[in-house]
């Protein structure tokens, strides 16, 4: 019985945790670049379940015959960060960019790079090329990139253009599963430098969030409702238990 104590447990212990997860993405399913978490349940090792049959003299040994097993709960092995792409939308906007693969690199103002799918960029009251958080875009050598005043025209590798005149080219790296690391709804931190991405990028477009609302609650319902049932479990073993201890201290007294 302490075992279904522990399972139930364990098992409420990762819906609680999932649901933390999809409560992000469900406040994130609006965010522009926004990449899901999904969460990897594993089960725990199961417990195996035998009947002990003595052995015919004169061999004072016991064999055992396996009947069964008992599982022992679940745990959340591992968060991982769906990099699948969202749907687009076009806005028009000049400076509006979306990419088929890869993440534009930005910079805050004291040097921090960070990578991103949202390609919400502005100007700032210095002309440099900014994010909606006021991040530096950096150019493919490294810079932040300034813009001209006037109109602007990008093309597919990146390029930026004022008129004839190119001003700049966008760097977009992409990395390799496992490099990442999440440091905020639309943007990572990088272990590796990155490999150089040219072409893909798209004027007047933007990258919606890849959490979709209705999957999301979905899942959480039924996940809440998991919770629920391991809940009720975990109730009624503990006044099983206390019920046992009751009687055990009747006819102890």
């Amino acid at each position: 019985m302490i075992k279904g104590l522990y399972s139930a447990y364990t098992s409420m212990e990762a819906a609680w945790r999932y649901q933390e997860i999809l409560a992000d993405n469900i406040a994130n399913a609006t965010t522009v670049g926004f990449k899901r978490e999904v969460a990897a349940a594993q089960a725990l090792p199961s417990l195996v379940v035998a009947q002990q049959e003595p052995v015919p003299a004169p061999l004072p040994t016991r064999i055992q015959q396996v009947i069964g097993q008992v599982g022992t709960g679940q745990f959340l092995a591992e968060f991982q960060t769906d990099f699948s792409a969202g749907p687009w939308k076009q806005t028009g906007e000049e400076l509006d960019l979306a990419l088929e693969q890869g993440f534009f690199v930005v910079q805050s103002p004291t040097g921090e790079r960070f990578y991103t799918r949202d390609g919400r960029f502005g100007r700032d009251a210095t002309g440099h090329l900014v994010t909606s958080t006021g991040l530096f875009v950096l150019g493919a050598d490294g810079q932040p990139i300034t813009l001209p005043p006037g109109r602007v025209s990008v093309a597919e590798d990146g390029t930026i253009r004022a008129g004839d005149a190119v001003v700049g080219q966008l760097l977009v790296l992409d990395f390799a599963p496992g490099e990442l690391e999440r440091a905020g709804p639309s943007y990572f931190t990088a272990q590796g430098a990155g490999t150089p991405v040219v072409g893909g990028v798209h004027q007047g477009y933007l990258e919606l969030s890849n959490a979709q609302l209705t999957e999301e609650l979905t899942t959480l319902l039924a996940v809440h409702r998991a919770y629920q049932a391991s809940q009720t479990v975990l109730a009624t073993l503990d006044g099983t238990l206390e019920r046992a201890a009751g009687e055990l201290g009747r006819f102890g007294g």
